[in-house]
């Protein structure tokens, strides 16, 4: 039997249970995402946050972040009622220290409208131009908007916010305004 047959068949056998393996870790987060669109709001919470706290086991990657990002959400977007912006904020900025594109863009937003936050458009740029460093198509919808906030700061605050926006950057998301 040729051994190239063999070892092909035994790479697709570890890539398979590899698959398998980080596909059934990864059910607390199936899980989560399942109780927000049942909105299940509270139950979401309850799945995600010990995630969002303490990360997971799953190999090669961490849902913590993306645990962080989804709680944030479920704050600021539940349509019981129940919504709470500042609570949504504080699970962004934690998602946003883990580099969370979406969550940095959602407090460019939140500065932008004033909600969680006290709006501030000088901030809701430097977090809009975070978002858009990524240097990805996905990205480029976070510097349209970036660049149209920019339209109704004053000269001095774009100096003062392409100086934070090189701070957060340089310090991965430490000394960013939150």
């Amino acid at each position: 039997m040729d051994k190239g047959i063999l070892w092909r068949g035994g790479l697709i056998l570890v890539f398979g249970l590899a698959i398998w393996f980080g596909y059934s870790l990864s059910g607390d987060m199936r899980d989560g995402a399942k109780a927000r669109s049942g909105k299940f709001y509270d139950k979401a919470i309850a799945i995600y946050e010990p995630i969002a706290e303490n990360g997971s086991s799953i190999p090669f990657w961490n849902p913590q972040t993306k645990a962080q990002q989804e709680i944030g959400h479920i704050h600021a977007f539940r349509d019981d009622g129940q919504d709470n912006w500042e609570e949504a904020v504080k699970w962004w900025s934690r998602a946003s220290k883990g580099g969370s594109v979406v969550a940095q863009f959602a407090i460019a937003q939140a500065y932008k409208s004033g909600q969680g936050v006290e709006e501030s458009l000088e901030n809701s740029y430097v977090w809009a131009m975070v978002a858009g460093d990524k240097k990805s198509k996905s990205q480029n919808r976070y510097l349209v908007d970036a660049r149209n906030s920019a339209n109704d700061l004053s000269a001095d605050q774009i100096a003062s916010a392409e100086k934070a926006i090189k701070a957060c950057i340089d310090s991965d998301f430490v000394d960013c305004p939150y």
